[in-house]
């Protein structure tokens, strides 16, 4: 497994890869719900926030081979009751927009979801909240779906089944990170696991605290990631470094 870390904006640095190289990108990129991130602003308008999310998806395209697939997590719906939005929907309209082909769309059951609060006018038509605080992972492809090449499956029979059912059952991280945003590893694995073969190269364009990375280590992918925070590429290259080599570091 070989992996490298870039400590830049995604949309920058996909330009400086390999255009076609890529089997594999899978990513969680910021919600712009107000995430304190350290050197990025997870605030702006939405209109804003998804032509932004057009520029790094088109890199996305231009990355990937032409058997190649992408898997974004993000909400199903989300903001607030007077403005919301549904993210996976207008991500899978603008991916088709560029060139795309929608797949699937999986729904991440965590059952740790805390109980709700808001009702919005209680028993009444008025005006109900409907709160649907559940992800989902966007599963896209670029030109065709079979894979052109066969090569080394890692996916067990029961992760298999319960990812093709399209409701993946895992729990949420737990553990503190210097990324106030993680995501845990089973996530990222599933997809890896589902989508590509051992030895492929995969790519997180939002590389956060190297969770993706962790999850190649973990299943003899290559890895690329990119990251703006410089503190969160250190800690995801101790990460990385760990699962490699076994050497417990300070992460």
């Amino acid at each position: 497994m070989n992996y490298k870390i870039f400590n830049e904006d995604c949309i920058h640095g996909m330009d400086n890869l390999p255009q076609c190289s890529v089997d594999l990108i899978v990513t969680s990129p910021p919600y712009n719900l107000g995430i304190k991130y350290d050197v990025y602003n997870d605030n702006v308008e939405l209109e804003e926030y998804y032509k932004w999310c057009e520029l790094w998806l088109c890199r996305c395209y231009n990355l990937l081979k032409m058997d190649g697939r992408l898997c974004i997590n993000h909400y199903l719906s989300c903001g607030t009751a007077k403005l919301r939005t549904a993210p996976l929907m207008r991500i899978n309209s603008i991916c088709e927009a560029i060139g795309f082909h929608h797949h699937g769309l999986a729904i991440w059951d965590d059952r740790t979801l805390s109980k709700r609060t808001a009702w919005g006018s209680w028993l009444s038509s008025s005006a109900p909240y409907i709160n649907s605080p559940h992800e989902g992972i966007l599963i896209m492809y670029k030109d065709r779906w079979k894979r052109d090449n066969k090569g080394k499956t890692d996916i067990g029979k029961d992760e298999f089944m319960e990812a093709c059912s399209g409701i993946w059952k895992i729990a949420p991280e737990k553990k503190r990170s210097v990324c106030p945003a993680p995501f845990p590893v089973a996530l990222p694995a599933r997809c890896i696991k589902m989508f590509s073969y051992e030895d492929d190269t995969v790519c997180d364009p939002f590389m956060g605290g190297g969770t993706t990375g962790v999850a190649c280590a973990q299943s003899n992918r290559n890895f690329i990631g990119f990251e703006l925070s410089t503190e969160y590429c250190n800690h995801a290259g101790r990460r990385i470094d760990e699962e490699i080599y076994g050497v417990k570091k300070n992460v």
